[in-house]
Formats: structure tokens, C-alpha cells, sequence
């Protein structure tokens, strides 16, 4: 039984700015006695952050996830069933809400603000992730959604600023005086120094009450091409992603690997499930990875179980960053592009490297 409403946060931001990794930094530093939930929402299908979440897993945390398109669409069923799954299964005392990053965020916090939600969510603090070097590209300052998640956003974290100057911070600036939102705190995160400290700032600032002036700002955009799924498509099981779904499991144990697409605002997901039994040779993954590199895509994400380890593989903008994982149920691979790509060869590549 709940008796009082669920703090609950929303960190938004675009696609590779650095949200599960600001995520997975603040469980590292909440509160230990505190239960915390984060509710993981990917374009792609096969939902990969949700396992970055759980690497060197915190105590008190619980990680749920809803791959394959916007929190919000279908009515908002799949945030309600998720929702509610995570409140009788963890009791948190603060969930954490990852919209994917091609999400419609201002209809997110519409629905969590409705009347029936009233008892069971406080919407706090929202937060904003952006890289003040995407604020001059017309690619991110036309974008809808970009827009939409510097106005609804609480605080704004613009994230690797060590990797920026004040040229590209005054355009953040000028930009959100634009928006209309000019008194929105705006707070530069370097990865490198006063980390904790910081974190510690930012966890604070969890903890206001959100800005109830926007709660009427919920335009609704043009309609997602990803709204005729039943909830229990849209959801994976809790922390673990596969041993919950009996036809996945059943597929991947037959032919070894699950390969699904997705696509919808302007953008194409591919994505690979790889039997946990089979290893690449890590060579040969990484010149598949370059090889994906030259396609110009968006985003390049995996969980890699090779003969050496168990490889993080992290790409945004032609930049690459690897990382060594402890643990992994089986390879998750995902590329999102702009543009539709050959994913039977990709594919045929991809197993090359096994």
C-alpha cells in the first residue's frame, strides 16, 4: 500500500549526452539506506542501458526497462504498467526516469502529472542533459524534441564541459534566454574533477519540487510510428532483461541471436541479442565497429562478451569510448541512423566476428 506519493525525477537529454552514465554516477552516491528505481526507456529494441545500470550494481536499486519507442505513446500504458510493477516490487523512495532520447518529454511529464497519478508520483526536479557543442548544429536547435527537453527542463547539466569553452556555453545561454527560460539554472559538469562533490549538488537539487509553471506545457508532437504495441511488448522484465520473456529466450536458444529494427522520428534502430555461449574475437568486433563508423550513424551502443572480457562499446559522433564490464546475461549490440541502413549485411558482418 502506498502511503505517500513517489519522489520522482525525469533526466532527459538527446541521444548520447551522457544520461545513463550521469544515472549510474548518482546511484553510486544516493542516500544508503534509500531504495532507488530508474526507469529505462530506449528507441532501440532490445534495451541495452538497463544492463550498463546494473554493472558493479548499487545496493537499494532497482532497474526496470521499457525498450522500443516513447514512454508516452499508447496512451502512456507502458509508464503506467511500469509504474506500477516498480512500486510493488521495490517500494522505492525515488525513482529516476530515463526518457529515450528521442522522446516526447513534455507528454511524459504530462502523464505524470495526471489526476490519477496524483497519489502515487511527485514529479520533482527535472533535469536536462546537453552538449553545448550540439547547440549551434541545426541538426539539434531545429529538432522538436531537443527544444522540447531544454523547456521543460528544471536545471540544465551541460554535460563534458571540459570538452567545450565559452563560446559554446554562451550559445547554451542565449539559447535557453530564447526558449523563454533564461532563469533555468544551468550547471557545467566536467567528468573529470570535483565529480562527487558535485553529484552530491546534484542530488540535492533532486529533491525540489518541480516547476509547476510548465506543468501546462505539453504540446503534442507529430504521432510516433511506434503506438500499436500491448504493454507487455513494451516491457522487459525486471533487472533481468531476458530470462523473463519465454519466446526471446526460446528464439535465442534455437538460432542463437535475436535481430530486431525499430524506427520512428526520422531515425532507424537495428539491434542484435547474441546467446551468451557465443564470443567474438575482439579484433574482428572492433573492425566491425569502425566499419559502422564510416556509415555516419547516429549512435553505436553494445555489451560485448568476447574472448577477452566483456567489452562496453560507447559511440556518439564518430567518438569512441570503450569500457571492461564484469558480468553480462548475453551480447546486446544496437545502431541508431538517420538514414535506413543494409541490416542483412550488417548483420552478416556482425558474425564474422564470432
Amino acid at each position: 500500500m502506498i502511503t505517500k506519493p513517489i519522489n520522482t525525477n525525469i533526466i532527459t537529454g538527446f541521444l548520447g549526452v551522457g544520461k545513463t552514465t550521469l544515472i549510474k554516477a548518482l546511484l553510486a552516491n544516493k542516500p544508503e539506506h534509500e531504495v532507488w528505481a530508474v526507469l529505462v526507456n530506449e528507441f532501440g529494441e532490445i534495451g541495452i542501458d538497463g544492463g550498463l545500470l546494473n554493472a558493479g550494481s548499487v545496493a537499494n536499486v532497482v532497474i526496470k526497462e521499457v525498450p522500443g519507442g516513447c514512454l508516452c505513446c499508447a496512451a502512456g500504458v507502458p509508464t503506467q504498467v511500469a509504474i506500477n510493477q516498480i512500486i510493488q516490487q521495490a517500494k522505492p523512495d525515488r525513482l529516476l526516469i530515463e526518457p529515450t532520447g528521442l522522446g516526447h518529454p513534455a507528454e511524459i511529464v504530462k502523464l505524470l502529472q495526471a489526476a490519477h497519478l496524483q497519489q502515487v508520483i511527485n514529479v520533482q526536479t527535472t533535469v536536462c542533459l546537453v552538449d553545448a557543442r550540439k547547440v549551434s548544429d541545426s541538426r539539434y536547435y531545429s529538432h522538436d524534441i531537443f527544444i522540447q527537453q531544454l523547456q521543460i527542463a528544471d536545471i540544465v547539466i551541460a554535460n563534458k564541459a571540459q570538452q567545450y569553452g565559452e563560446q559554446e556555453q554562451q550559445h547554451l545561454i542565449e539559447l535557453m534566454a530564447r526558449l523563454g527560460r533564461a532563469n533555468t539554472p544551468i550547471i557545467k559538469r566536467d567528468d573529470y574533477f570535483n565529480q562527487k562533490e558535485q553529484l552530491q549538488q546534484i542530488i540535492k537539487l533532486l529533491t525540489r519540487r518541480s516547476d509547476q509553471a510548465r506543468s501546462n506545457f505539453a504540446p503534442t508532437l507529430k504521432s510516433s510510428l511506434l503506438l500499436s504495441r500491448t504493454a507487455d511488448q513494451w516491457l522487459l522484465p525486471m533487472v533481468t532483461p531476458t530470462s523473463g520473456d519465454d519466446k526471446l529466450q526460446q528464439q535465442l536458444a534455437e538460432q542463437g541471436y535475436i535481430y530486431k529494427t525499430n524506427q520512428g522520428e526520422c531515425c532507424f534502430s537495428y539491434g542484435w541479442i547474441v546467446d551468451s555461449q557465443r564470443s567474438a574475437v575482439f579484433e574482428r568486433f572492433m573492425a566491425w565497429v569502425e566499419s559502422v563508423k564510416s556509415l555516419n550513424v547516429i549512435r553505436l551502443k553494445a555489451i560485448v562478451i568476447t574472448f577477452d572480457g566483456i567489452l562496453s562499446v560507447n559511440m556518439v559522433d564518430d567518438k569512441l569510448t570503450l569500457d571492461e564490464l564484469d558480468d553480462a546475461l548475453d551480447s546486446r549490440i544496437e545502431i541508431i541512423s538517420g538514414n535506413p541502413l543494409d541490416g542483412d549485411t550488417l548483420q552478416q558482418q556482425l558474425f564474422e566476428c564470432y
